[in-house]
């Protein structure tokens, strides 16, 4: 067996028994789907209470006509352009 061969099966073998704390743990088992659970469980909560309000805006009629008064609203506020340069507007005059 060659020097390098031997070097690194003795550094695998410092790996593996330095990590070996790590793998020992005292959780009982299948605790680590604990935090899947409440995320999915909190995911379901916030979408049912998020379609139910959606089904009640829907029903009371806040979803309909969205673009009525406010598009014509938005395009009556006078205020200056700010998009269009100096040198520009005075190239369009």
């Amino acid at each position: 067996m060659s020097r390098r061969m031997r070097m690194s099966l003795l550094l695998l073998l410092i790996l593996l028994v330095a990590a070996s704390p790590v793998l020992a743990h005292d959780s009982p088992e299948g605790s680590e789907w604990v935090m899947a659970d409440w995320m999915f469980l909190s995911f379901v909560i916030f979408a049912m209470t998020a379609f139910v309000a959606f089904l009640i805006a829907l029903k009371r009629g806040w979803l309909q006509d969205l673009e009525g008064e406010a598009k014509h609203y938005i395009l009556q506020i006078d205020e200056p352009d700010y998009y269009t340069t100096d040198w520009s507007a005075k190239s369009e005059e």
